[in-house]
């Protein structure tokens, strides 16, 4: 097993300072990124410029929705010496028209009360993002010490605050994509992750996601020390559910409201049916586990390879000359009870699981 520690960055201050700390520490890597996104985003009639005119819409929702935010992106922008718009534009990855095949990357998960040791709370995903977007991203671990509020560790990409993570309160946010049922100006997916983790109860990450003039689609797995709800949302609705046991979601909608307003086989514009056989796989696993699960076990399923390539553990599929397999770029096992966070820096199956600790004694 390779033991590949993932790089961990720490801010501190006020939103502006934090946001230009970070901007100064990692500005480089932001430079290689963005570089990055604009060749991948461009299209032969859609070149930099329109990018960031189009990037730039997004900035009064993102100013109304949270300040601080705000004024940490503008923090990023200057200590990396880039305009705004650029780093609004690595935060909206998520939500651009060219993004494909949504059905077939991330495993989400989360077991609480009677199905797991104890009743520790767990929760956890497989990170599954192309090679080269892994590569380019190099992601790493944002250690974000806030005055006003909990502060967080985040698992993210140069220039964007947090793509998943845990706060000191025991708040746990982990998520999956979903079929693009619409689109709209608002705020981008990543902007209410990060927004989640700064909330001291499980009231309140939910409020701030309901709140949010929401941009794209997607579905959140958010916990605490005892509770795990599921919110699968667009940019018109939303839909929460709640267990009293556990949960699995991969990357098509399972409530009423929206299942049957999407084409399953279709929700990338391929046929392909890995978000089912992964939905079903990891539900089974973790329901033939109830009352035994702990992070070991847990673990364990993360490494399953029911219907290799494209099982729970994610490797690169042979493709198409021009198209690229997935690879899980990360795997990881939260305990929101005890504010403790396992990751692996690649598929499960060949490296080993690192402790970090969220949150400050």
């Amino acid at each position: 097993m390779k033991s590949k520690r993932l790089d961990v960055v720490t801010i501190s201050g006020e939103p502006f300072e934090r946001g230009k700390e970070y901007g100064s520490k990692l500005s480089s890597r932001i430079d290689q990124f963005i570089e990055y996104l604009i060749d991948e985003f461009s299209e032969p009639d859609i070149g930099k410029e329109n990018i960031l005119n189009h990037s730039g819409k997004y900035l009064p929702f993102i100013d109304d929705y949270s300040e601080d935010i705000y004024q940490e992106m503008k923090g990023i922008a200057e200590g990396s010496g880039h305009d705004i718009e650029e780093i609004v534009m690595i935060s909206l990855h998520e939500e651009r028209s060219s993004f494909s095949e949504l059905e077939r990357n991330c495993t989400s998960f989360a077991a609480t009360g009677q199905a797991t040791k104890g009743g520790t709370t767990f929760m956890g995903q497989t990170w599954d993002i192309t090679p080269e977007l892994c590569s380019n991203a190099k992601p790493f671990l944002l250690r974000v010490n806030r005055e006003d509020g909990p502060g967080f560790l985040s698992y993210t990409y140069p220039g964007m605050l947090a793509g998943a993570g845990l706060n000191d309160e025991g708040i746990g946010i982990s998520w999956n994509s979903v079929p693009r049922l619409d689109l709209d100006f608002g705020v981008p997916t990543y902007v209410i992750i990060e927004n989640v983790l700064r909330q001291k109860s499980i009231g309140k990450a939910l409020s701030t996601v309901l709140q949010a003039k929401r941009a794209g689609c997607f579905n959140f797995v958010i916990a605490d020390g005892t509770e795990i709800y599921t919110i699968e949302a667009t940019p018109g609705d939303a839909e929460i559910m709640y267990s009293r046991k556990t949960l699995g979601h991969a990357n098509h909608y399972i409530s009423e409201k929206f299942r049957y307003s999407q084409d399953i086989t279709q929700a990338g514009g391929r046929c392909d049916s890995s978000t089912i056989i992964r939905y079903n796989r990891i539900n089974r696993l973790l329901k033939e586990n109830d009352g035994n699960i702990d992070v070991e076990l847990l673990q364990k399923i993360t490494k399953d390879h029911v219907n290799f390539p494209q099982s729970i553990c994610r490797h690169p599929e042979p493709v198409k000359e021009d198209e690229q397999g997935y690879v899980s770029c990360a795997t990881w096992v939260m305990d929101t009870t005890n504010k403790k966070w396992w990751i692996a820096n690649g598929p499960a199956c060949e490296n080993e699981f690192i402790e970090y600790f969220a949150a400050h004694s």
